[in-house]
């Protein structure tokens, strides 16, 4: 399946990923693949057990990840000779990015506004950090792969350090954090209540980003007015207008 693109697209189908392709063994030796679902299965959609569902519960704007307003810059190739000192540096990292949140992990591929592709600089505003809380439920018949499904989420997909969720569109490795976990065994009201279904339920937090500001191509002209003496060359801002118009 081809990289969704997009805000939540991108995190949901990273973390449907990260739970897909979990077998388990059954009291006969059979393979059984355990399904994923984007909410409870209902209607046409067939389930078999066991099987798991993702839910996003909540979406927050990570304030404490928040810094100030900072210009950050991507280049095409390299920058060009002649600018001022510690003007569009590519010394300072935290000043410089490749990848855009859920979009791709080359910035300089975004071109949609025709004139930005001969500006050597993109500049836009530091992302807006924000936290997306799922929730991941397991649903089995069977004790033992209730256990087993158990210590999978709490040590392959979620442990409770160091925890992450790679994310293919843009290419970034994502915190994701364990908030929370619970048994939530009940009745199967198909079998008429006479069989019981083993549930876990896990809260999880994962990290994203959201774009500020639009994406804009810079680049730098040469001038020599304002007082400048004749021959002297300086450099100035123009902006190109969004990229992703």
């Amino acid at each position: 399946m081809a990289n969704r693109t997009g805000f939540l697209l991108a995190e949901d189908q990273a973390l449907k990923a990260k739970l897909t392709g979990i077998q388990l063994v059954d009291d006969r030796d059979a393979t059984r693949d355990v399904q994923v679902f984007f909410r409870y299965p209902e209607g046409e959609t067939e389930k078999k057990y066991p099987f798991i569902t993702l839910e996003l519960l909540n979406i927050e704007h990570a304030r404490n990840r928040q810094h100030s307003d900072n210009v950050v810059y991507a280049f095409r190739g390299t920058a060009p000779t002649g600018q001022p000192d510690g003007h569009y540096t590519t010394a300072d990292a935290g000043s410089t990015f490749t990848y855009y949140p859920n979009e791709t992990t080359d910035v300089t591929t975004l071109t949609g506004y025709a004139g930005a592709i001969n500006s050597p600089f993109l500049s836009t505003l530091e992302h807006a950090p924000v936290d997306l809380t799922y929730q991941v439920t397991t649903f089995t018949r069977s004790a033992i792969h209730d256990r087993y499904l158990q210590a999978h989420m709490l040590t392959k997909v979620v442990p409770f350090r160091r925890g992450f969720l790679t994310i293919p569109a843009d290419g970034t490795d994502r915190h994701m954090m364990m908030l929370d976990w619970r048994s939530a065994d009940m009745l199967d009201e198909e079998a008429g209540f006479k069989k019981r279904i083993f549930r876990k339920i896990y809260t999880i937090s994962v990290t994203s980003e959201i774009p500020t500001t639009q994406l804009v191509g810079l680049s730098q002209v040469a001038r020599g007015e304002d007082g400048y003496p004749t021959g002297t060359t300086t450099f100035k801002d123009k902006i190109t207008l969004d990229v992703l118009a």
